[in-house]
């Protein structure tokens, strides 16, 4: 296994930092009744204030697929990439099936080793687990990753020990790395960049009953342990106070941000329109995941409006997902499809070769019921490249978007308001330009990666600093 990081000392204890130690109530006091059965040995607190910290970035969540540079995985590839450069020793526990891997460097995963399990690497637990996966499956019922907590648990003990900091990117129904971080006394932060019960609902797939209470119960301790809790917006941020009755003072609101070396404004349309065959048609552009809350419906209903005025109007949709199925039907029923181009899933290296292409970048979000809690990516992307840019004024799009100066904003869901703007932009490059350099210019100043990783620093600091100061 590889080398373990961090250095010996004296046992330390995790109180409140500035109200990060608990929910509401008494700073630091824990669930008793989940946790009794677990002792708490004394372990050595690693460096107080040195230069270089030692950080296990920590992922149970299946979900998020580090071979795949999309969501996610953009934003944790960029932040253990970024800690790296900044000099910080950090290296990534992630689940993968059976296995809990140990990835040093984030840019070459097929170097990752799977690490040493203890009882859950046994042969009667995966002969137990085998049997109660398939009765599980046999029977259709509900998920609760029990036996990937227990494992990712038992490896975080065996890791763990040394470290400064843990960072956990959360996810539903894991509990291992916040039990583990508690048992070893580690400070531990962990990223929520949205409410996932709220989010299963929005999608169309709503935890319920038993199944939703247990993921509530979990969601619950992993908050409860956490020093801190990362999102991406103040929507999210009161969101999860409001449900999780947590204190706001707990949540520290770190927006995604942009590699603005990567996307730039100077790249040369000219393969990609040729690859597309786009000739010198005007372009929007659409980029990411296709999910049923980025309103590529109403941008149909939108272009259908655009295409009318603007016969030679391309709509090139970069990206795949759940409801790219939707897209192709309602893109046939507009009577638009013979101008719109799907790329299907893209490599984050070339998306800024597409974003080249295009002269408006959209981002459509329709009206819903709640406020959007996400930070977008592709928001912070089309800025960085210099792109003229129509978004909805909802969510974060509203708080980074200067109307008129980085951008043009529509109310969410209004197809012919969302039609206006984009056929402005088309007839005038002038403006174009104007905004897409403005666009640049915030997000080289406050948005980039770089940024990003100064502020997390800090956050880290702050709660080494509490975890390790007297009573």
């Amino acid at each position: 296994m590889a080398r373990r990081l961090g250095r010996a000392g004296s046992p330390r204890r995790v109180p409140a930092w500035g109200g990060l130690a608990g929910g509401r109530g008494r700073p630091g006091t824990e669930p008793a009744i989940l946790l009794q059965r677990w002792t708490r040995p004394e372990l050595e607190p690693a460096a107080e204030a040195r230069g270089s910290l030692c950080i296990a970035y920590l992922i149970q969540n299946a979900g998020n697929d580090l071979w795949e540079d999309t969501g996610p995985a953009v934003v944790i590839k960029n932040t253990v990439r970024g800690l790296q450069r900044a000099g910080h020793q950090v290296f990534v526990a992630k689940l993968d099936g059976r296995s809990v891997l140990r990835i040093d460097d984030i840019d070459r995963l097929g170097q990752a080793q799977a690490m040493s399990l203890g009882l859950s690497g046994s042969r009667a637990f995966q002969l137990l687990e085998s049997g109660v996966r398939r009765l599980q499956r046999r029977l259709r019922l509900s998920y609760y990753a029990l036996f990937d907590s227990f494992r990712f648990y038992e490896v975080c003990l065996r890791v763990l020990s040394g470290n400064d900091i843990c960072h956990e990117y959360g996810g539903a129904f894991g509990i291992g790395a916040a039990l583990a971080c508690w048992r070893l006394r580690i400070p531990r932060l962990v990223t929520v960049e949205a409410d996932f019960l709220l989010e299963k609902a929005v999608s169309g797939f709503p935890l319920r009953g038993f199944h939703g209470w247990v993921a509530g119960q979990g969601a619950r301790l992993s908050y409860r342990l956490a020093q801190g809790i990362i999102t991406v917006s103040e929507a999210a941020k009161a969101q999860l106070a409001e449900r999780w009755n947590l204190d706001p003072g707990k949540i520290v609101v770190m927006p995604n941000g942009v590699d603005v070396d990567l996307f730039r404004p100077d790249r040369d349309p000219a393969a990609v329109r040729a690859e597309l065959g786009l000739g010198d048609d005007p372009v929007i552009c659409f980029v990411g995941a296709f999910q049923v809350w980025h309103g590529l419906d109403k941008l149909l209903q939108g272009f259908a409006r655009v295409l009318a005025a603007r016969p030679r109007a391309r709509l090139v949709l970069v990206g795949d997902g759940r409801a790219r199925p939707m897209v192709e039907r309602l893109a046939v029923e507009a009577g638009v499809s013979r101008s719109v181009v799907i790329t299907g899933l893209v490599e984050q290296n070339r998306v800024p070769a597409f974003l080249a292409a295009a002269d408006v970048a959209v981002l459509p979000y329709p009206k819903l019921g709640r406020e959007l809690w996400f930070s977008p990516l592709k928001l912070y992307e089309y800025m960085a490249a210099g792109k003229a840019i129509v978004a909805s004024r909802s969510g974060q799009n509203a708080d980074v978007i200067r109307h008129g100066e980085t951008g043009l904003l529509v109310e969410p869901g209004d197809v012919a308001d969302l039609a206006e703007k984009i056929i402005h932009l088309l007839d005038r490059p002038q403006e174009r330009r104007r905004l897409g350099e403005n666009a640049r210019t915030q997000a080289v100043a406050r948005h980039s990666w770089g940024g990003y990783i100064q502020r997390l620093e800090a956050v880290y600091r702050r709660a080494i600093s509490a975890a390790i100061a007297p009573d």
